[in-house]
């Protein structure tokens, strides 16, 4: 069950209403139709499988795709081009944080559906009984340096092995939703706290650019998404749930979301300990070198557009409407994860980049935010062959005019001597320390609060599509 100190701000919107999307237009040369009447909506497509539960921005692919090279300008030119994408290739790329601290990295785990899998689910390698071997990663949601004690969101990663050129790729973060509905969102709360270089100025893109680019009420609900997200203390990774966020397609069966949570039984997560900054990865050894740790992979089916939308990355996909259902087992077996063959292993799934587009047609990633990760993944392949672009960090326009960091930057310094607190009251709420603190508690100062797609620099129109995208040869992220 979802933990209730983990509830979205868009879900408690929604409970006991109706919210979403009514879609209308076409989907890639067919048309769509959706209904929405008594909880129901019936699709009607042409083409492939997914395309009924699919909605374009613009109406179409051609236009969807403008629409992201747009977004990806708008973000270069705050941001500049950066060389090395996360694919390891030389296309220029949006800004992204560090490596993400990883505290499991195994290639021994095991993937095995179980024998009752129902019917209907049973599509391409999820057979009742099948047994796959994985790769598991398990880290923070960015690269941020940050004590395992602090508060913040975290991220696992799953490749399975279904067949020697076959990989499934399962990415999920541990909360159920996404700060952004879709890409444009995203690229606004982008911009918006792009060349915050304080806190204030980081203040000054939450509450007041982010309202003016998306409303007062779709920044609200940004911003508090992501305090929720990123307040939840973690005791023991093995002990987490984690969550797909967006859908993906499971053959016939249609949209799902899935999640990993941690299988019946197992010794409960011990509190945090604040004295080690690498506790979980300790922790995590610890419970390795005397038993296994297990996950349960669980899917919830698509209902409707209402209650379970496929375009809108910010609403979750409530268990009293759609129901876990338990569908493999994943197993992480018993090792030493100190020991130089684990450690070699743990180097190299570190160079492992994962994509949820490292999968087959029958489990296509669906929604906005999926897509523009294809984008930026094919215009990364598309970039590869040429020349390495100059690595000179760009430099970021200031929000604030030097007169008004100057005054910030004084009041700050003021504080070395004298607390903020004992300041007459307008110093002292023009303090960037006081005002640092209070955004650190409520998680909103942190770099890439959430996992969003990364969008590239446009591709050239007559760039073809890379080959062996289905099959997941290439390594991006």
């Amino acid at each position: 069950m979802t933990d209730t100190r983990q509830q979205s701000v868009r879900n408690e919107a929604t409970c006991g209403g109706v919210t979403g999307h009514e879609v209308t237009g076409g989907a890639r040369g067919g048309t769509t139709v959706h209904q929405a009447t008594s909880g129901a909506s019936v699709h009607q497509a042409t083409g492939g499988a997914y395309e009924g539960f699919e909605a374009y921005m613009g109406g179409s692919p051609e236009a969807e795709r403008r629409r992201f090279e747009k977004l990806a300008r708008e973000l270069l030119r705050v941001h500049g081009p950066v060389p090395g994408g996360p694919d390891g290739s030389n296309a220029p790329w949006l800004p992204r944080a560090a490596p993400a601290k990883a505290a499991l990295g195994v290639e021994n785990a095991r993937l095995r559906f179980r024998d009752d899998l129902p019917p209907e689910l049973c599509v391409g390698y999820a057979r009742p009984g099948a047994d796959y071997p994985a790769v598991v990663r398990l880290s923070t949601a960015s690269g941020a340096e940050r004590h395992d004690a602090s508060p913040y969101l975290r991220r696992m990663a799953v490749r399975v092995q279904a067949a020697p050129e076959e990989i499934h790729d399962l990415l999920a973060t541990s909360f159920p939703v996404s700060h952004a509905a879709d890409a444009r969102e995203f690229v606004a709360f982008a911009k918006a706290t792009a060349g915050a270089g304080g806190t204030v100025e980081k203040a000054f893109g939450l509450f007041v650019r982010l309202p003016l680019a998306v409303g007062w009420a779709t920044a609200d609900r940004m911003r508090r998404n992501v305090r929720i997200a990123t307040r939840h203390t973690v005791g023991s990774l093995a002990r987490e749930t984690f969550w797909s966020r967006g859908a993906i397609l499971w053959g016939p069966a249609g949209p799902v979301r899935y999640q990993l949570r941690p299988a019946p039984g197992g010794t409960p997560a011990p509190p945090p300990d604040r004295g080690d900054p690498d506790y979980l990865h300790r922790e995590l050894a610890m419970r390795l070198s005397i038993g296994d740790i297990a996950f349960e992979l669980c899917v919830q089916r698509y209902l409707d557009d209402r209650r379970t939308p496929v375009e809108d990355g910010s609403v979750e996909w409530r268990e009293c409407d759609a129901p876990v259902v338990p569908v493999a087992v994943l197993t992480v077996p018993r090792q030493d994860l100190d020991s130089a063959r684990a450690r070699s292993a743990a180097r190299r799934v570190e160079r492992l980049g994962f994509n949820t587009w490292h999968t087959t047609e029958e489990f296509r990633p669906l929604g906005n935010l999926n897509r523009a990760r294809k984008a930026a993944y094919e215009a990364a392949a598309a970039h590869r062959p040429g020349p390495r672009p100059h690595t000179a960090a760009p430099r970021r326009a200031a929000l604030l005019c030097a007169p008004v960091r100057a005054a910030f930057g004084l009041v700050d310094r003021v504080d070395r001597w004298v607390p903020w607190h004992r300041l007459p009251a307008p110093l002292g709420l023009l303090n960037p320390a006081a005002l640092g603190r209070t955004l650190g508690r409520l998680g909103l100062t942190g770099a890439d609060v959430s996992e969003g797609p990364p969008l590239p620099a446009p591709a050239p129109a007559s760039t073809p599509a890379p080959a062996g995208e289905r099959s997941g040869t290439a390594a991006a992220r």
